[in-house]
């Protein structure tokens, strides 16, 4: 298996984004609205590449003290690699580096493959957002992290990164 590259999001990838996330959402993002996100200050928006490819996307807003993951989507023919606990893994540690405290997003309540990976990484049910999304309707579980900058949520996230790791290497001596 080829390296997982995971880098800034760039002007360069917002075509590639968007193909995802149109097989992903039923409402994805224009290019404007993608050029508006890459320019603001308090956003920080991640992509996974293998072989120059972009295989998943991540987002995050930082306001004051706390962060929110905004997007996560990984193409269909790429899921259950890992990519996107690996990108998620990485907007909640720059959001730590950048100041925050404690982490926030949503999730489809239908979605349950999903909420075990945020549950993973240490996010629990908060909340309840009834008929939040559409197309189809769905409510969103609200989910917080708390104590974003804690030792228990590294030691949580390093242990993780190692096991992704070591599945990438096993991976790749299987081909």
């Amino acid at each position: 298996m080829s390296d997982v590259v995971i880098e800034a999001m760039a002007g360069r990838y917002i075509e590639a984004v968007m193909a995802i996330d149109r097989r992903c959402y039923s409402q994805p993002w224009s290019a404007a609205t993608w050029r508006d996100e890459l320019a603001a200050d308090n956003r920080t928006h991640l992509v996974a590449r293998v072989d120059d490819r972009v295989v998943a996307h991540a987002g995050s807003l930082l306001i004051v003290d706390e962060l929110h993951i905004t997007t996560v989507a990984t193409d269909p023919d790429a899921e259950g690699r890992g990519h996107g606990t690996r990108l998620c893994l990485d907007l909640l540690e720059a959001g730590r580096r950048a100041g925050a405290v404690a982490a926030t997003l949503e999730v489809r309540a239908a979605a349950r493959r999903t909420q075990r990976m945020y549950s993973r990484l240490g996010f629990a049910p908060a909340g309840l957002r009834p008929g939040y999304y559409d197309k189809p309707t769905d409510d969103a579980i609200i989910m917080w992290l708390h104590d974003l900058a804690g030792e228990e949520q590294r030691d949580r996230w390093g242990r993780i990164a190692r096991e992704l790791d070591a599945s990438s290497r096993d991976e790749g001596a299987l081909r």
